[in-house]
């Protein structure tokens, strides 16, 4: 099984996403990998194998910021390699995401995306995601609403984060997989399973199907499919 975790808020992002990767080792993977922006584009690390060879790439690369997404992957779609692991980002290498989950109609968006001129690098059902919002946030939507647009045109099940290159929150949707919001002091975190972020806090809030959630520092807000603000305590 794959596994998500991301934090937002906090200087040292790149440990504490390293810390949740390897919580979440017990769900089984081939690949790790995360995304940070450092302020004028990402930084993304990711290789096939176990988290401890993705933390000898991450203290080579030394990728730093105070928000950032990572994964844990179990092939479905794509051999194990760096290239299929996630994050998985889009032709300008602003927007990241890490998903959970197979999309059904990807093969159809990719065709789509590759007559458009987009390049894709991987074999992943994943990689048309940060692609589709890339052309949202081209036509001048907010980041917000090119991942809402883009879910519409999903067909499948999701469990994913994304964030972009210049903006300071975190994205996150489900719908048939689940994924969870964690609330610490002054910072934020997703995960697929609380135990990514447990040793960080234990407040919790669980996301239902159809949500998207935004994640700024210690604040959330959740709106339904709909876009309506919705209670998740």
């Amino acid at each position: 099984m794959c596994g998500i975790t991301a934090c937002v808020g906090h200087d040292r992002t790149v440990s504490t996403l390293l810390s949740g990767l390897d919580n979440l080792e017990y769900r089984g993977y081939d690949s790790a990998g995360i995304a940070v922006p450092n302020g004028t584009s990402l930084e993304v690390v990711k290789r096939s194998g176990e988290v401890a060879d993705l933390v000898e790439s991450v203290r080579r690369a030394s990728p730093h910021g105070s928000i950032g997404i990572g994964h844990t992957r179990w092939s479905t779609h794509g051999a194990p390699s760096d290239e299929n692991a996630h994050p998985h980002t889009d032709c300008t290498e602003t927007v990241a995401v890490v998903h959970n989950g197979i999309i059904e109609n990807y093969a159809t968006l990719r065709d789509r995306l590759s007559a458009a001129g987009h390049e894709l690098r991987s074999e992943t059902d994943t990689e048309v995601i940060p692609h589709l919002v890339e052309e949202h946030v081209d036509a001048g939507c907010s980041p917000e609403v090119a991942l809402r647009r883009t879910l519409s045109s999903l067909e499948g099940s999701y469990a994913l984060a994304m964030l972009v290159s210049g903006d300071d929150s975190i994205y996150a949707a489900r719908r048939g997989s689940p994924l969870l919001l964690g609330l610490g002091d002054g910072r934020s975190f997703v995960a697929s399973d609380a135990p990514a972020f447990l040793e960080f806090t234990d407040r919790v809030v669980f996301l239902r199907d159809g949500d998207v959630a935004t994640l700024s520092g210690g604040d959330y807000r959740v709106t339904d499919s709909g876009g309506e603000p919705v209670d998740r305590p």
